[in-house]
C-alpha cells in the first residue's frame, strides 16, 4: 500500500483514491522508513481504491480496523475484514481492491529482518485469520494488541516513545518468527526466488509493450519459454493470465489519460493497445464501476466541489 501521504498528529495518514496508483503497474515499490523508526508505519484511510500488481523488499503486515479489502497474491485471493491481519511476504507480487476502510500498516525492511534473523531468506510468514484452536486465537489477539499499542504510542509520542515503540516492534517480530513462520528448504527457496525474479522481468516486458498487440507466444519466444509453460507460470505467480495482466496495465494508463487529458475515449483506448472497444469497456466497468465518460465527469465534479469550498 503506497499512495500519497500527509502528516497528521505525528502519524502518517494515507488517503487512497481510485486511480491514484496508476503508475503502480507491476512495479517495484520503493519503501522509505519513517524518519524516526526503522520501519514504515502508518494509518491507512482508504476511500475505495485499486492497487495493481506490485512488490517491495519489505514484509508487510496489515491490521484492518474498519471496512475490508481483497488481497490477491499469486493465485490466492483473500478478503481482509475488520479485525483481520494480513501478512504479505517480501518480494511477493500482490494487488489490492478496497472498499472504504481504515487499517494499520507495517512495512518491515528486509535489511532489518536479516540483521536479527540469519536465515530470513528461507523463511515465509503466514497468519491464520480465523484459528480454530484457542491458543492460536489468543496469540492472534495478542498480535493485534501489539499493533494497536504501537499505533497509540506513535500517535501520542510521550517522552521516551521510541523506547516503547521499538520494544513493541521487537516483541512483534519475535512472535512472528516463533508462531507465524515456516522455513523452506534451501533449494526450494532458491528456486522460488529465481521464479519470482523471472516473472518480474516478464511483467516489465509486458509493461513496456502494452500499447501494441503483444501476444503470449511472442513473449514466450522472447524469454525462451514454451507459450503454455509461460502462461501457467505467470498465472501461478500473480493470479492473472498474460492477457488479464495486459488489460490491468492498460486500464491504469487509460484512467490516467482520462484524468489528465481531454482526448476522446476512443483515442485513449487505441493509444494503449485496446483495439476491441467492447472488451476494453467491459474491463473498465469492472475496474471502476462506471464508464470512462462517467469517471471523467465524477473527477471533474469533485474538483468543482473542492474549489467552491475553498472560495467559501
Amino acid at each position: 500500500m503506497a499512495p500519497d501521504c500527509m502528516e497528521q498528529a505525528g502519524l502518517e495518514v494515507l488517503r487512497c483514491k481510485e486511480g491514484e496508483m496508476a503508475d503502480n503497474k507491476a512495479q517495484h515499490e520503493i519503501i522509505s522508513s519513517n524518519k524516526d523508526i526503522d520501519i514504515r508505519f502508518y494509518l491507512s484511510v482508504d476511500e475505495g481504491s485499486y492497487v495493481g500488481p506490485h512488490w517491495h523488499n519489505s514484509l508487510e503486515i496489515i491490521y484492518m480496523l474498519e471496512g475490508n479489502m481483497l488481497v490477491k497474491c499469486g493465485e490466492t485471493e483473500n478478503e481482509v475484514q475488520a479485525g483481520d491481519i494480513s501478512i504479505i511476504n517480501s518480494g511477493d507480487i500482490h494487488s489490492f481492491r478496497s472498499t472504504k476502510n481504515k487499517a494499520l500498516v507495517l512495512q518491515i525492511p528486509d535489511l532489518l529482518l536479516e540483521k536479527f534473523i540469519p536465515e530470513y531468506s528461507s523463511i515465509r510468514f503466514h497468519a491464520d485469520t480465523h484459528p480454530s484452536k484457542k491458543t492460536e486465537a489468543t496469540k492472534l489477539e495478542w498480535l493485534k494488541k501489539v499493533c494497536y499499542d504501537m499505533y497509540i504510542v506513535y500517535e501520542i509520542q510521550p517522552e521516551g516513545y521510541l523506547l516503547k515503540f521499538n520494544s513493541l516492534l521487537y516483541d512483534l517480530l519475535y512472535m512472528l518468527l516463533h508462531s507465524y513462520s515456516e522455513k523452506t528448504a534451501g533449494k526450494e527457496a532458491s528456486r522460488s526466488n529465481k521464479n519470482r525474479e523471472q516473472i518480474k522481468k516478464i511483467l516489465r516486458y509486458l509493461d513496456r509493450n502494452h500499447a501494441r498487440h503483444v501476444t503470449v507466444r511472442e513473449t514466450a519466444d522472447y524469454f525462451g519459454y514454451n507459450a503454455d509453460y509461460l502462461s501457467r507460470m505467470v498465472k501461478k505467480q500473480i493470479g492473472f493470465t498474460v492477457t488479464e495482466y495486459l488489460y490491468e496495465i492498460r486500464m491504469d494508463h487509460i484512467y490516467r489519460d482520462l484524468m489528465n487529458t481531454g482526448d476522446y475515449v476512443n483515442e485513449i483506448f487505441l493509444r494503449h493497445g485496446c483495439s476491441n472497444y467492447k472488451v476494453a469497456m467491459r474491463w473498465f466497468r469492472e475496474r471502476y464501476q462506471c464508464t470512462p465518460t462517467q469517471a471523467r465527469k465524477n473527477a471533474s465534479d469533485k474538483m468543482i466541489i473542492v474549489k467552491t469550498q475553498k472560495l467559501v
